[in-house]
């Protein structure tokens, strides 16, 4: 694998890597993004660990710490608020940091998006929290394979005590709200999927584990198989 590394923002306080992993073997290109909101501490390590992947081909990129100075300060939102409403389908994204992180998306025309996060609660569960759930764009098989990868992420690692954190499949995102996944779909038509844990009696370790697991199996069905 060949690993490039190349910054965002660059000279900037929001100066953030990307990271780009090359295999020999020209296939698929998939971008992962962790630290949307930068508290959601299960994305960033989770797409951390995924910088050190192989994958047999294709091109992954990862942006584990896309709001960093939220990361920083261990915050949802950064300077100029919650950066997961800052990309309106049709229109530019609204600030200088969404629009870098938009323009790499543009740069690298992914095969499929992945966005990892994090919420409170379970989704259909706790009210407005949508943890333990799968959001995928409208694109191609996105749904199917949502619902794939939450069959198996059920049957292999929830354990059966814990019923209420099986997961389950989101609404579709179409661009009708200014997130990033729903812009994938929106502007792009291409497969991404918005990947939420919880912590709601979900111990950080498990939280990172299982979103690397569906992010593993997510990019399997888009041809990115990682090497053992």
């Amino acid at each position: 694998m060949d690993l490039e590394t190349r910054p965002i923002m660059e000279g900037t306080d929001r100066e953030t890597p990307l990271f780009e992993l090359e295999a020999p073997e020209s296939g698929p290109t998939a971008i992962v993004f962790g630290g949307i909101h930068g508290g959601e501490t299960n994305g960033y390590r989770a797409a951390e660990e995924i910088i050190g992947w192989g994958v047999e081909r294709g091109t992954l990129v990862v942006i584990p710490w896309a709001e960093i100075v939220a990361v920083e300060r261990n915050t949802r939102d950064g300077p100029e608020g919650d950066l997961n409403r800052k990309f309106p389908a049709g229109e530019e994204p609204t600030t200088e940091l969404a629009r870098a992180l938009w323009a790499a998306v543009e740069r690298y025309d992914p095969d499929v998006v992945l966005d990892l996060h994090r919420s409170r609660g379970i989704y259909d569960t706790h009210g407005q929290w949508v943890g333990q759930a799968i959001f995928p764009t409208g694109a191609g098989d996105a749904p199917a394979d949502a619902r794939a990868v939450i069959e198996q992420m059920n049957d292999e690692h929830v354990p059966r005590f814990m019923l209420p954190h099986r997961f389950t499949m989101g609404n579709t995102l179409t661009g009708s709200n200014p997130l990033l996944i729903h812009k994938v779909g929106g502007d792009l038509d291409r497969p991404g999927f918005l990947v939420e844990l919880t912590d709601f009696m979900l111990d950080p370790a498990t939280q990172v584990r299982w979103t690397e697991a569906i992010t593993e199996r997510l990019l399997e069905r888009y041809g990115l198989e990682r090497i053992a």
